[in-house]
């Protein structure tokens, strides 16, 4: 394990958030001659609008791809020796830079792909809760804003336990940086909310269109 230190850890955290910039959904859906997937359905640059705008191929290839630039800048800090209590700074950071990304003006997703990369590099086990949740609540409503919703919410849950928060005080260097994700990606579907509260919000499949969601 590494000593760390502001010197060590800032180019680190840069370049997690710089590797959650990349906006693949916007980049691959011009390379398939589709457009600007800003202009089309939501306007969001995740794989749901992608898919929407450039079919489910192109919508899972963006996933993978948006999964990936969050685990790998927090994989490679695992490998070289960064502290694990410094881990969850960069998971923030990368999808911070997917959500507020400099090439677009500061307007980038709203990090669900990403912040599932960073938990898989950081820490494995607490994909299992989120994951569970998004899958039953897509499976019961078809809603993937509800879903990644309530899946973000659970992030907290089992961390606490892994860390102690049950039976210790919790490290919280570690948990600041979880809980601060949580709330940005959960702002950050504060639209879906309004919508979903209305009875306005569009569904995954079925027989209406989904135009609202990405």
């Amino acid at each position: 394990m590494i000593t760390v230190s502001v010197s060590t850890l800032a180019p680190w955290c840069v370049g997690a958030f710089l590797c959650g910039s990349i906006p693949f959904g916007l980049l691959l859906v011009k390379l398939a001659g589709k457009g600007d997937v800003r202009e089309h359905g939501s306007g969001n640059i995740g794989a749901t609008n992608v898919s929407r705008v450039g079919g489910k191929a192109l919508g899972v290839v963006t996933l993978l791809l948006d999964i990936l630039k969050g685990f790998l800048p927090v994989y490679l800090a695992k490998k070289v020796g960064i502290s694990a209590d410094f881990l969850p700074l960069l998971a923030l950071a990368a999808v911070l830079g997917h959500v507020f990304t400099p090439w677009l003006k500061f307007q980038g997703g709203k990090g669900v792909a990403t912040a599932l990369g960073v938990i898989l590099a950081a820490e494995p086990q607490l994909v299992i809760l989120p994951l569970a949740t998004f899958i039953l609540v897509l499976w019961l409503t078809r809603h993937v804003s509800l879903g990644s919703i309530l899946a973000a919410a659970m992030v907290p849950a089992p961390f606490l336990l892994l860390i102690g928060g049950f039976f210790g005080p919790p490290k919280w260097l570690e948990l600041v940086p979880w809980l601060l994700l949580v709330i940005l990606v959960i702002r950050k579907h504060r639209e879906n909310i309004k919508r979903l509260q209305e009875g306005t919000e569009s569904k995954l499949w079925g027989a209406k269109k989904e135009v609202t969601h990405g």
